[in-house]
């Protein structure tokens, strides 16, 4: 699964929004603005992190420079990561970053008005150690420009014990094989309640913050086969059920993450999930995925400030609503998140009552591939 969970929402904000800014001058000379956007992820093999430039021209269309790279990438940086000592803040080592092609790193741009290749990234591919801050450090070797951006990391590590509490760092009943998800009853009160645990490293301290994660996000994957009974072909379908964020309670000490979901809710969102069944089509329910990320205060302060100040062509700036990049023309967000996944399997009793309950008329439902 390719969730993009903390959505690229930066440069977007920066080039929709350019035309209503009353800070901006259409007219101003060209401009470079450094865009720097990234997520480190402990799970990831390799690490992308995208470095552009915003721009404005008063003698060009700007839908004639979104189609030329020279608009959007810099000839001649240095990116380099400085990783730095949670416990006495010195510079441990650094990480040079190579630019890549993501076109040819298995990620291709989708087709719109600016240009699709190249599409340029930085990569390093070094594991995360959540013992270190990633400084990235960004230096324009033509004009002499540094800019950068500290991310702690978020340590999700499912079978590494976490000697504060002696029990795994982000645990879940959900991340078992043996877990089932049930929601039978569509009757006042009843719910589904998915919870999780995440417990910081002892001597975490980044900015005065004692954990790396103050908030979560929960998806449900409703997963099934579309089989046709006379051709016998099976296809299976997905579709992502958002049960959107949560703040991590803190005051026993770890991250709680808890979230009740009604059982009628969750028909409602499988029955929009499979729609009407197409003729002579069956609907064999496949396991539910259900994957758990969690991000760090800036991502959050991200999301607040987008939701009190709005972005794109409503938002009343042009910068995007927030910023962790330091330097005198520099804009972007650049954290870490975390995350696990379990699968499970619908209980009986579920998968008798979806069969028959009016709220999922049409839906065509008779099984599972698994019972």
């Amino acid at each position: 699964m390719k969730k993009l969970i903390f959505p690229f929402i930066a440069i977007v904000a920066i080039v929709a929004g350019m035309g209503c800014s009353t800070k901006f001058k259409i007219a101003a000379p060209y401009k470079n603005i450094t865009v720097i956007y990234g997520y480190l992820d402990m799970n990831d093999t390799a690490h992308y992190i995208r470095v552009q430039k915003a721009f404005l021209d008063q003698s060009k269309s700007a839908l004639t420079m979104a189609q030329t790279p020279d608009s959007s990438f810099y000839a001649n940086i240095n990116v380099r990561i400085n990783r730095i000592d949670l416990n006495d803040s010195l510079v441990h080592d650094t990480i040079h970053l190579n630019r890549v092609d993501l076109g040819q790193e298995g990620y291709p741009k989708q087709q719109g008005v600016f240009f699709n290749t190249p599409n340029y990234a930085y990569k390093f591919k070094n594991l995360l150690d959540p013992n270190y801050i990633y400084r990235i450090v960004v230096t324009n070797q033509s004009t002499g420009q540094v800019d950068s951006s500290d991310a702690p990391v978020i340590d999700d590590r499912p079978n590494d014990i976490n000697p504060a509490s002696g029990t795994p760092y982000f645990t879940s009943p959900v991340f078992s094989d043996t877990s089932r998800l049930g929601f039978a009853s569509t009757l006042p009160n009843k719910y589904v309640d998915i919870f999780a645990v995440y417990t910081p490293p002892s001597n975490f301290n980044f900015e005065g913050i004692s954990t790396p994660a103050v908030v979560a996000q929960l998806i449900i994957q409703f997963n099934w086969d579309d089989s046709d009974f006379t051709t016998h072909l099976k296809t299976p379908r997905s579709s992502d059920y958002d049960l959107g964020y949560q703040y991590l309670l803190t005051s026993t000490g770890t991250g709680q993450i808890d979230y009740q979901i009604p059982d009628v809710s969750l028909y409602i969102a499988l029955s929009s999930a499979l729609g009407l069944a197409p003729a002579n089509v069956i609907r064999l329910l496949d396991v539910c995925n259900v994957y758990i990320y969690l991000g760090t205060q800036d991502f959050l302060s991200y999301q607040q400030n987008s939701l009190v100040q709005g972005t794109g062509l409503t938002g009343s700036e042009i910068e995007p609503v927030y910023t962790n990049v330091k330097g005198p023309d520099a804009l972007g967000l650049y954290t870490s998140r975390g995350m696990q996944q379990g699968a499970m399997k619908y209980t009986f009793d579920t998968v008798d009552s979806l069969e028959i309950s009016p709220l999922m008329q049409g839906t065509n439902i008779q099984g599972t591939v698994y019972y």
